[in-house]
């Protein structure tokens, strides 16, 4: 008796007291800390008791309301999802830059159907944008061999002092902290990735079949990560800003300060990586 109440009547309250709409959810961004102009990243759950009250795309149109058309609006695309890249190149399946689906939610699968949205090249990490500098951001990212490093959109994300939300999503989930990684790659006591590349194929927006060497994280740095004491530093540094809307739960940060925490936690001999292998 007790599931089926619970069952009946979730709905019924988070419809009356915990619903949002649209124009309530960019106002919630914008004092989060989204301004027009910026280039965000998104990470999202849709959740189906968030207590937003309409479509996907209408929240994606809140959120390119935020940032407005000289901003920049990004999400990942991966076509994968609960595995390594490393397992997922092994399969050998293309990444149809137009038609294989984005594993990353229902938002970014929604964000990608849009034509106006631009999809970056890389077999294992393809990250779509839209704005007016979107062809610029996603450009030449296959021809990097760490999808994460120098030169790649995630890189830009950084030159553009980028700031990333989560939508009902954990920290775990954002991709920028593996640019974090590469970075300190050098001082790690192992090998960030592993010493062979792999091969990755993409089909084009030509419809071009080819084949891209990617460099995948090792097994080492995989079971050595401990992204909770980055989250610890930042929390400490007090640049997670968060908010809660209806039964929606937001976070913000910055590229510079996270890469700014992750500087300093270097500098004063700490990292979010246990360094014996």
């Amino acid at each position: 008796m007790m599931q089926f109440l619970k069952t009946k009547l979730k709905p019924l309250i988070i419809r009356y007291f915990f619903s949002y709409d649209a124009r309530q959810f960019r106002t919630a961004v914008q004092r989060l800390g989204v301004e027009v102009g910026d280039a965000l990243m998104v990470h999202a759950s849709w959740l189906p008791y968030s207590g937003f009250q309409g479509r996907p795309v209408e929240m994606i149109q809140a959120l390119k309301d935020a940032v407005g058309p000289n901003g920049l609006l990004i999400m990942p695309s991966l076509t994968y999802h609960n595995k390594s890249s490393k397992d997922f190149l092994a399969e050998r399946i293309p990444m149809d830059v137009r038609r294989s689906p984005s594993q990353m939610g229902l938002l970014t699968e929604v964000f990608r159907r849009n034509r106006e949205v631009r999809r970056s090249l890389s077999p294992t990490h393809p990250l779509l944008a839209w704005g007016a500098r979107a062809d610029w951001f996603v450009a030449d990212h296959e021809q990097a061999p760490e999808p994460f490093g120098g030169g790649t959109p995630f890189a830009k994300l950084l030159e553009l002092n980028g700031k990333i939300l989560a939508i009902d999503a954990p920290f775990s989930s954002i991709t920028f902290t593996h640019f974090l990684e590469d970075r300190i790659a050098p001082v790690l006591p192992f090998a960030l990735y592993e010493p062979t590349p792999m091969a990755g194929i993409v089909v084009d927006y030509e419809g071009r079949r080819r084949e891209i060497p990617v460099r995948v994280l090792s097994d080492t740095a995989n079971r050595l990560r401990r992204e909770e004491r980055l989250v610890a530093a930042l929390e400490k540094a007090r640049v997670l800003r968060r908010a809660r809307l209806g039964n929606t739960r937001l976070l913000l940060v910055e590229c510079q300060t996270m890469t700014q925490c992750v500087d300093r936690m270097l500098a004063s001999g700490e990292s979010f990586f246990d360094t014996h292998p």
